[in-house]
């Protein structure tokens, strides 16, 4: 009796797989529940805001979240995932609304691709140059009015020629489509997500605030400057961490990763809850903080990395989300 059951049973090298297999499938779903649960008590630490009361009048705050290519890649897809996976879900559940802008600039040099830097970096200084301008033009400056209203009127003619020519080609269009959300009343705050996209976000800031305004136009130049200077109130900045790991040399932390990914939830949803909050804002320890805020990153590049360049006057202005210590007041 003994010998048949044992002749049914697998061989060590079979059994030896099957344990091993079992054993990988249980830690596996180990990771899957408690990084859930761990994601989960973020969120819920997040809802405490979305329960707040507001004024029938208040507008829900929302903040502008960049990402940028990360070093080694060609493409966002990895650092949007990241923040799929770990940050959106803390902002839902504390209703913190945003809008989401990923920059992918890819340029062919001699049948090699390589990535464009310094979209973000532009965005965000023309946004703030272009708010100092109309402070300018708020105050008593005919001459500036005038040309505001020129630069809006060639604006929305340029609109009205690109909506045509929609038309036409795609006559079926959607009214929904030519909708537009109504233009937020205040100051976005900015997320960065990633050293490459932190960097671009602090230089594109100090830039705005402190560059020139001069306007140049393909007939002329209107010298904003000469009438003095406009400032105005700086967004915030976030930095969300994102350790890219690419390339062989990092496939042995990516296989640890995949089975204890716990610590990644504590550690980037915690940074996502402090920007949930408000009160986490502070002023930076001096332009030497902007400048290290992620700086670990860069050890796993093989890439020349972007440098922090900001102004002091900048640095003692900015204010910064604390997401490097859990200080929510939930």
């Amino acid at each position: 009796m003994f010998a048949r059951i044992k002749a049914k049973l697998p061989g060590p090298k079979a059994a030896a797989f099957w344990v091993g297999a079992t054993s990988l499938v249980g830690v596996y779903r180990y990771n899957k529940r408690e990084s859930q649960k761990r994601l989960d008590y973020y969120c819920q630490r997040a809802s405490h805001a979305a329960n707040e009361t507001m004024g029938s009048l208040d507008v829900p705050r929302k903040v502008h979240v960049y990402i940028a290519v990360p070093m080694g890649e060609l493409g966002t897809r990895k650092a949007r995932q990241h923040w799929e996976k770990y940050v959106l879900p803390v902002f839902a559940a504390g209703a913190l609304d945003y809008e989401l802008t990923l920059v992918n600039d890819i340029e062919t040099e001699n049948g090699v691709e390589r990535v464009v830097r310094g979209g973000i970096h532009e965005q965000i200084a023309n946004e703030i140059r272009e708010r100092r301008r109309k402070h300018l033009e708020a105050q008593d400056s005919r001459e500036l009015r005038l040309w505001r209203e020129a630069l809006e009127t060639r604006k929305r003619e340029e609109e009205s020629r690109k909506l045509r020519k929609r038309l036409e080609e795609e006559p079926g269009m959607s009214v929904l489509e030519l909708w537009r959300p109504q233009e937020y009343p205040h100051v976005m705050d900015i997320v960065a997500i990633g050293r490459e996209t932190w960097v671009e976000a602090i230089n594109g800031v100090s830039e705005g605030a402190v560059g020139s305004l001069n306007l140049q136009l393909p007939e002329c130049e209107i010298n904003y400057d000469r009438f003095g200077n406009a400032p105005v109130a700086l967004p915030a900045v976030a930095y969300i961490s994102h350790e890219n790991l690419a390339g062989w040399a990092s496939l042995p932390q990516r296989i640890f990763n995949f089975f204890h990914d716990q610590q990644n939830v504590d550690r980037y949803a915690r940074q996502a809850l402090q920007v949930v909050y408000e009160s986490t804002k502070r002023k930076p320890r001096g332009v030497q903080e902007l400048e290290e805020m992620g700086k670990q990153e860069e050890a796993r590049w093989d890439q020349e990395p972007l440098e922090v360049v900001v102004d002091k006057r900048v640095a003692d202005q900015i204010q910064i989300y604390d997401t490097m210590t859990d200080s929510a007041p939930f």
